[in-house]
């Protein structure tokens, strides 16, 4: 018996020292806040990863080769979430697999809000995100492949001149 106190006081640090999954769901549901729908916004800045920031900031600022007004060959980078139309997403987390000490993915769902007070209609489609701590801060480093389209991308137009 007092064997097993010892071993379960010598256990209990090292389960305590890793990131709960209620506190990784969580940052994952905050985190999802600022995938871009539309714009991206600039204090996503703070909330992804330097590289993934980047990526997205080069692609949304790309030359459009369209009309004034149009959005032209970028337009994918306009609807991540929500599609062409003007909801508002609705995020939800359906899973979170910490994969390493500072790398987590989460399968998200995104459902589209219409109105303010109404409920989202279906089923809404799932996502996976790529988490990462940076300095002890988990990080966005991925929506759903986003980030390598974006390098891609920006990449193409790069190779057209």
């Amino acid at each position: 018996m007092k064997r097993l106190i010892i071993l379960a006081c010598m256990l209990l640090p090292l389960v305590s020292c890793g990131p709960k999954k209620e506190d990784l769901t969580k940052t994952a549901l905050e985190l999802c806040q600022y995938i871009p729908d539309h714009v991206l916004k600039p204090e996503a800045k703070e909330f992804m990863t330097p590289e993934f920031f980047s990526a997205l900031d080069a692609a949304f600022n790309a030359p459009v080769e369209a009309e004034e007004g149009e959005i032209g060959d970028n337009e994918w980078l306009f609807y991540f979430v929500t599609g062409n139309g003007g909801s508002t997403p609705l995020y939800s987390i359906k899973s979170v697999t910490q994969t390493s000490e500072d790398a987590a993915t989460a399968v998200i769902n995104v459902k589209d809000l219409w109105e303010e007070g109404t409920e989202p209609v279906g089923e809404g489609a799932d996502y996976e995100i790529s988490l990462v701590r940076v300095n002890g801060k988990w990080l966005l480093d991925d929506f759903d492949g986003k980030k390598a389209q974006c390098i891609d991308y920006v990449k193409s137009l790069k190779n057209k001149d």
